[in-house]
């Protein structure tokens, strides 16, 4: 059971994006502005929820003295549980410290964080997604962690981009990486060798394999889609990005220009459209991703593009069936690429900043972050390289997922967070909360516009984000 006195449960019950206007570092003032005004429609939640916030820094934080208070959007029982068995640890250590850990579902949570701010009376540390610590620190209500950085080993242990770019902006860490995740196209193997197909690699041998397990009248489809949530732009990504389409580059004096009207980017929506009109169930732009997930594991659709934690959908609901999942890349286009799962953390500058600090490097001595990551081992996976290589953690895999493991350096090699393959940006995590990419490709199938009228609409949409 969870300790009650020290995890708070709040729940809420739709997201509120933000609207960021803003240019990179020259406009970070316009960015502070933008996400500070949006952020009046929260604000009245969170200062009467949040009043008991923290509070001073200087010679109470140095003596690790007070309370520490984590925002965690990581809601699974099992993690949270681990979490705040880590903050019963730390108390232990640190005699004099007590940590309340909120927990709180990832819809809502950005919009509070920002309100929270806004009001002076932010949390001492929180979980981030991807995109959120460069829009925080358009606000200045997050610290650099670049000392934090270099005191649990440098930036040289985190895996790939996962520091460089998803914790950094600027060329400042405003986060520490805690976990990535892969994603892949997970799929029934015994469809496949029914049909007498092989394990697709390219998109034409992708479409074929669905389209060829696809049979409405056994109540059997070939890939899905789910619209209704945050997640459904990461295929959409994934998609775009193996056709060579990054949605934003730099020219020539380093300033960021949006490339998504293009060729390539009206030839994957259209590809798209086709799979999906061809292959997946009539009501796929209602589905969310627990929609799918059951679908998978029941046996109605044979594929979609996810987490390993698929798996654990799976596992739960039909066992017997795990023997039956097989998994891939992304099949290429022009290249292999793949959007990818990321979690932060950010210590913000209003909190008990040195203890937060202190916080970091302890959870990053010894087992303890993997002690983490197996509490919830399908969704989190080492974002420091070395692990992959830690006895313990491999041999605390559940067996399903002993094989995925090693493939997942290789996959997030090719993989960034949605508009993030040149680099962090300020736009990307709005990109994905306002699901730009998923619309525009839900009104090809519901409103039947061309897909380059759909490439216009995310153009127009994303260049409204960026500003003049």
């Amino acid at each position: 059971m969870l300790d009650p006195r020290k995890i708070i449960i709040i729940q809420y019950d739709q997201y509120q994006s933000s609207s960021f206007n803003a240019k990179k570092k020259e406009n970070s003032m316009q960015i502070r502005r933008s996400i500070l005004v949006s952020a009046f429609l929260s604000l009245a939640l969170v200062v009467p929820l949040f009043a008991s916030g923290s509070g001073e820094q200087g010679a109470a934080a140095q003596k690790m003295q007070g309370k520490l208070t984590i925002w965690s959007t990581l809601t699974q029982e099992s993690r949270a549980k681990q979490l705040e068995q880590l903050g019963k640890d730390y108390e232990k250590a640190n005699p004099g410290v007590s940590v309340e850990i909120t927990v709180m579902p990832w819809t809502g949570a950005f919009d509070k964080m920002v309100a929270s701010i806004m009001a002076g009376n932010p949390p001492d540390l929180a979980t981030v997604g991807q995109g959120w610590p460069q829009s925080l620190a358009g606000t200045g209500g997050i610290a650099t962690l670049d000392d934090v950085i270099q005191k649990i080993g440098g930036p040289s242990i985190f895996l790939g981009t996962s520091l460089s770019v998803l914790g950094s902006l600027d060329g400042k860490a405003y986060s520490v990486p805690v976990y990535v995740t892969p994603h892949l196209i997970l799929y029934h193997k015994s469809w496949l060798q029914e049909a007498g197909l092989q394990p697709p690699k390219t998109w034409e041998e992708f479409y074929a394999a669905a389209k060829a397990v696809t049979d409405p009248a056994k109540n059997r489809y070939g890939f899905a889609i789910p619209f209704s949530d945050i997640h459904g732009g990461k295929p959409i990504w994934g998609f775009l990005l193996s056709n060579g389409v990054t949605i934003l580059d730099k020219d020539a004096q380093g300033k960021w220009q949006l490339n998504v009207n293009q060729p390539a980017s009206v030839e994957t929506y259209q590809y798209l459209y086709k799979l999906l009109k061809d292959t997946a169930p009539a009501g796929v732009v209602s589905y969310n991703t627990t929609d799918i997930n059951e679908y998978v594991a029941k046996g109605v659709v044979w594929s979609r593009y996810e987490t390993p934690e698929l798996l654990l959908n799976v596992r739960d609901r039909s066992p017997e069936m795990l023997k039956d999942i097989g998994y891939i890349p992304l099949p290429a286009k022009k290249r292999l690429g793949a959007s990818q799962g990321w979690v932060g953390l950010v210590a913000f500058e209003k909190g008990h900043l040195e203890m937060s600090k202190n916080f970091i490097q302890y959870m990053f001595q010894g087992d303890r972050l993997v002690d983490f990551y197996l509490s919830y081992p399908y969704a989190m996976f080492p974002a420091v390289a070395s692990l992959y290589n830690n006895q313990k953690y491999s041999d605390g895999l559940p067996a399903e997922l002993k094989p995925i493991v090693p493939m997942a350096p290789d996959i997030l090699k090719s993989s960034a967070g949605i508009a993030m393959w040149n680099g962090s940006n300020a736009w990307s995590g709005e990109i994905e909360a306002k699901r730009i990419l998923p619309n525009a490709l839900s009104d090809m199938l519901v409103k039947g516009i061309s897909a380059q009228a759909a490439v216009d609409e995310v153009n127009t949409q994303i260049k409204a984000l960026m500003g003049p």
